[in-house]
């Protein structure tokens, strides 16, 4: 009969054999990496309503960020693309005190990453169809430079756009390899219990990343929500309405950035 041995790591479903635990300075790499980051200042107390009462908000401000990921060694070579929301935070804990980002929601449009994260890191992903990163060639019809969509079921929940972009180079070039270089991902971890409400696991998480930063530029933009009816995204209506509802107050320059981007799962931990 099968048996569970506390000495491996399991994945679901898990009756068909572990694996033995990665190594402490463990990393994955998406070796082409290219984001697009629109940083947001909207209304605290606002924003405070989906910030858990553990974390402080820093600075009134929302990232929304689209990735799109290539040549990713744990995929062997594969790829996929996302879109994220994140939020400057300090954890203040009995243990643990420290600044990082801290993950609302996570929209991947593969299953494999989506399933590992979330179990495993505490990640909130879910599923979307996201676009690739269109680019340059359409000006004559009047295109961004950069652009991308979102959507569920062919319902469109976000649009991103960027125009005009502009090499950073020099002392602000390395300022941005200096902070992309390692960054303290924050996220929650909930598994909900069987057949009642409640937690069965909820808990903070830090998972470690960062980005080996090739090329970056800034330019004007928009990133644009749009809300659904909840037949439109039965499982993330609320989600996306949430968001869309979250006043963009003002946006700092829109940052296209070209990297390697580093992933530490086996220096992530749960934060007291």
């Amino acid at each position: 009969m099968f048996r569970f041995d506390e000495t491996r790591t399991y994945r679901m479903p898990p009756f068909f054999g572990g694996t033995a635990p990665a190594a402490p300075d463990f990393a994955v790499r998406n070796r082409d990496a290219t984001a697009m980051a629109f940083t947001c200042t909207t209304d605290e107390e606002m924003l405070a309503q989906h910030v858990p009462e553990c974390f402080e908000i820093l600075r009134p401000e929302v990232v929304y960020t689209f990735g799109q990921l290539r040549e990713i060694d744990w995929l062997a070579g594969g790829r996929y693309n996302v879109v994220t929301a994140d939020v400057p935070v300090r954890f203040n804990g009995t243990r643990d005190r420290l600044e990082g980002n801290l993950n609302l929601v996570t929209w991947e449009n593969l299953a494999t990453p989506i399933i590992g994260g979330r179990e495993e890191n505490g990640v909130p992903k879910i599923y979307a169809e996201i676009q690739d990163l269109h680019a340059g060639a359409a000006g004559y019809l009047g295109a961004p430079d950069y652009f991308t969509n979102a959507s569920y079921d062919g319902n469109t929940f976000v649009r991103m756009e960027m125009r005009d972009p502009v090499p950073v180079e020099g002392e602000r070039l390395a300022a941005l390899k200096a902070a992309m270089a390692t960054v303290n991902l924050l996220c929650w971890r909930y598994i909900p219990n069987v057949s009642g409400p409640g937690a069965a696991l909820s808990q903070p998480i830090l998972y470690p990343q960062g980005a080996e930063v090739h090329s970056a530029w800034t330019g004007t933009g928009s990133v644009e929500w749009i809300r659904l009816a909840p037949w439109q995204n039965p499982m993330q209506h609320h989600i996306v309405n949430a968001l869309a509802d979250l006043p963009i107050l003002a946006m700092a320059p829109v940052m296209l950035v070209q990297s390697t981007a580093v992933l530490k799962p086996s220096q992530g931990r749960v934060l007291e």
